[in-house]
């Protein structure tokens, strides 16, 4: 990449955040190299997400005929009309060594949750003078403390087995990538945007227009047509990367956990085979990074919005109904939201 745009690497640059070290390889343009702005580098804080994932599992689809996707993808099933219940809530959030980070613990809304905190540096490769549109994002994000309590799926006689992860730090890593989109804001900078299809508004609850994706309020899976109206109108973009998800293709990142352990109910089935379980059967990086990233006139970060998905395939019930092979079927997600360190 750095031959690519015309970049020299410059020596590591260590940045503490909440004690914890990140280090941070960093590309800067060259001195005597003009045509290429500086690299700025922003620390930044805020939350990973809400205090709760909402997602689309598969299964809606054929066991309660009903839509789950964020953009009301399936208008019908088998030339008959389905309700849109909108994304459905599963995981939720814990303090570490909480009450409620027991597995003995069943998740109810206005519980002990938490919005897990995250902190670290993006860095802004603006690129050539006059073409916004080739700049390139880079981050490094540290998530947590944090516990994570997910039902894994419906076991016999309609026990939900569930899991419960916790770690110390969650480091995410976002590899250079280039933005989708630029667009000149009232600070001199511009909003960059890193979506194949653009970037999405979020959705908002119908009794509570405050409430917005992902809401603890959001109907349970289990649910079925019930949950329909639960929120006001869908997305006008897929937030998925997956083609069966909406085909909107944004950033990835790579993590590791430090200080991880995980607890189920079924003697360790789940946490070692439950694809929903990001120490387990699903990678820690994000599968889908929509960003919408603010600077000022300086290139630095005074915000980040972003919609995050993890992505997997269940794979079973009809075959007319299911997603081409290779192709992810189902998604949990969030939404992060940062801004430069001091500014709040």
């Amino acid at each position: 990449m750095a031959d690519m745009l015309g970049l020299a690497c410059v020596p590591r640059v260590v940045w503490g955040a909440r004690n914890l070290a990140v280090v941070v390889v960093l590309f800067a343009s060259t001195a005597g190299n003009p045509a290429f702005a500086a690299v700025v580098e922003t620390p930044v804080e805020g939350t990973f997400n809400r205090s709760q994932e909402n997602g689309c599992i598969h299964i809606s689809l054929f066991w309660y005929k009903v839509d789950c996707s964020y953009e009301h993808a399936h208008g019908e099933l088998g030339g008959q009309a389905i309700p849109w219940v909108g994304p459905t809530v599963n995981t939720v959030y814990y303090a570490l060594g909480s009450p409620e980070a027991l597995i003995s613990h069943v998740p109810s809304p206005a519980d002990g949750r938490i919005a897990p905190v995250v902190s670290g540096v993006v860095t802004v490769d603006p690129g050539p003078p006059g073409a916004p549109g080739k700049a390139v994002i880079s981050a490094v994000f540290e998530v947590g403390p944090a516990v994570r309590s997910v039902a894994t799926r419906v076991g016999a006689a309609t026990k939900v087995l569930r899991a419960v992860e916790e770690w110390r730090t969650m480091t995410h890593r976002l590899a250079a990538t280039r933005v989708t989109s630029a667009t000149r804001n009232d600070s001199g900078g511009f909003d960059y945007v890193i979506g194949s299809r653009g970037y999405p508004k979020r959705i908002c609850r119908t009794k509570d227009p405050g409430d917005c994706y992902p809401s603890a309020e959001a109907a349970l899976t289990t649910d079925g047509k019930w949950g329909e109206g639960t929120w006001q109108s869908p997305g006008e973009l897929p937030v998925g990367r997956s083609p069966a998800l909406g085909g909107n293709v944004g950033a990835v990142t790579t993590a590791e956990f430090s200080g991880y352990q995980c607890h189920d109910n079924t003697g360790g089935g789940e946490c070692t085979k439950g694809i929903s379980i990001w120490g387990a059967g699903e990678n820690p990086g994000l599968d889908n990074l929509l960003l919408r990233v603010t600077t000022d006139s300086e290139s630095r970060v005074t915000s980040i919005q972003g919609f995050w998905t993890q992505e997997y395939r269940i794979g079973v019930g009809p075959p007319n109904l299911q997603a081409p092979a290779g192709q992810d079927d189902s998604w949990l997600g969030g939404y992060m939201e940062l801004h430069r360190s001091g500014l709040n």
